[in-house]
């Protein structure tokens, strides 16, 4: 079975950001954790990077550092944020987004329906909504990858729930920086 990335990197509170990355096996258990330090932007920084900072500090110095990190290779990368939606070089896997809906649930398992240019609903639960899934990666086979390896998770594992843990790691991480 296939090991799932789930990779964030955000800014939690004006001019700091965090990052953090997450692989899980095919049953949503942790297999490495990692996350960055508090990356506080200087004065400087905001006037020389100015609208590009955010995108700047999240791939550049962020989620390179945390995906150069990661021992494990996952299978796909599964992202909460449009800037880390394009692939980085370090990633070596699809990269998607996971977006939740209310629609009626499809037929089977794995069924898909196409809704725009890189962008699909997929049945992830036997009973649930499908999920809409938007492909970082434009290439065709990347993008069966991706559905072949979440739908395989879909078996065992919620693939949007390990995306909520990371979420309350990074707010953990950051409630301990300020407690020290």
């Amino acid at each position: 079975m296939g090991i799932l990335g789930y990779l964030t990197a955000a800014e939690v509170e004006p001019s700091l950001f965090i990052g953090a990355a997450m692989s899980t096996d095919s049953f949503g258990l942790p297999v490495e954790f990692r996350y960055t330090e508090p990356v506080r932007a200087t004065t400087l920084q905001r006037i020389l990077y100015g609208n590009a900072l955010h995108r700047y500090l999240c791939r550049e110095v962020i989620a390179s550092t945390l995906l150069q990190a990661m021992e494990t290779r996952p299978e796909v990368w599964i992202v909460q944020d449009e800037v880390l939606l394009e692939p980085l070089e370090a990633m070596r896997a699809p990269v998607v987004m996971l977006f939740t809906t209310e629609m009626a649930p499809m037929t089977d398992l794995g069924s898909t329906m196409p809704t725009g240019e890189d962008e699909m609903l997929v049945q992830l639960s036997l009973a649930g909504a499908p999920v809409r899934v938007r492909f970082g990666n434009k290439d065709a086979a990347l993008q069966r990858q991706a559905l072949e390896v979440l739908t395989a998770a879909a078996r065992t594992m919620d693939v949007l729930e390990p995306l909520s843990r990371l979420q309350q790691a990074v707010r953990a991480v950051q409630e301990e920086q300020e407690a020290a």
